[in-house]
């Protein structure tokens, strides 16, 4: 198999002060996080490995999720 590696590393802190904001920062690390891709080479291009990209796609399916999450909260608030 295909050697994969992460372009980013994850984040892996959280303020966890424990206040109204809580929730809203840790959607958005977990949403940062989504900006980490999967990779099977080292020259920059797109993977060509089958998991590398099916990671990658589900990577941005979770991202979109949290945007609008993420957004509900920015407009609404938490409840």
């Amino acid at each position: 198999m295909t050697s994969m590696e992460l372009t980013q590393e994850p984040i892996q802190y959280v303020d966890a002060t424990p206040d109204e904001e809580y929730p809203l920062r840790i959607l958005q690390a977990y949403r940062e996080n989504c900006n980490c891709k999967f990779t099977d080479n080292t020259a920059g291009n797109e993977p060509e490995h089958w998991l590398c990209k099916q990671m990658n796609e589900d990577c941005d399916k979770r991202a979109a999720i949290l945007d609008r999450a993420i957004m509900v909260i920015k407009t609404k608030g938490i409840p």
